[in-house]
């Protein structure tokens, strides 16, 4: 399918997060590297990010978990993400984290919805204060 569906953005998209769940990360990269051309979706940037943090390069998951944050402010998911970044223990930076938390326990919804209070609830039970 790859060959015929090379330029839809959600078929890359698709393609390259089936690849992340199956532990290919380098791959999943590529090919959602592939889909920003055709899709601004910002889940395609978390999904490289986590690929990278799932990889130990911290700093590249910050990088796109950013990229994500700017691609679309109001979301909550990508700052979420980043405060569970700076709570990993290899890249642990508390200023950072408590900056990310405030953002996510704080910030006003578009919509609200169960997703964000699993986030909020997450970050108030799971990590350092």
């Amino acid at each position: 399918l790859y060959l015929k569906l090379k330029k839809s953005g959600t078929f890359l998209f698709e393609y390259g997060k089936c690849l992340s769940r199956l532990g290919n990360y380098d791959k999943s990269n590529e090919i959602l590297k592939e889909a920003e051309k055709y899709n601004c979706d910002p889940m395609i940037l978390n999904i490289i990010g986590k690929n990278y943090q799932k990889q130990a390069n911290y700093v590249k998951a910050e990088e796109y978990f950013i990229r994500a944050v700017y691609r679309l402010p109001n979301r909550i998911y990508p700052y979420y993400l980043l405060a569970k970044l700076y709570a990993e223990p290899a890249f642990y930076s508390p200023e950072k984290y408590a900056n990310m938390k405030k953002i996510v326990l704080t910030k006003r919804p578009k919509v609200y919805s169960i997703a964000i209070q699993e986030m909020r609830d997450d970050l108030n039970k799971n990590y350092f204060q």
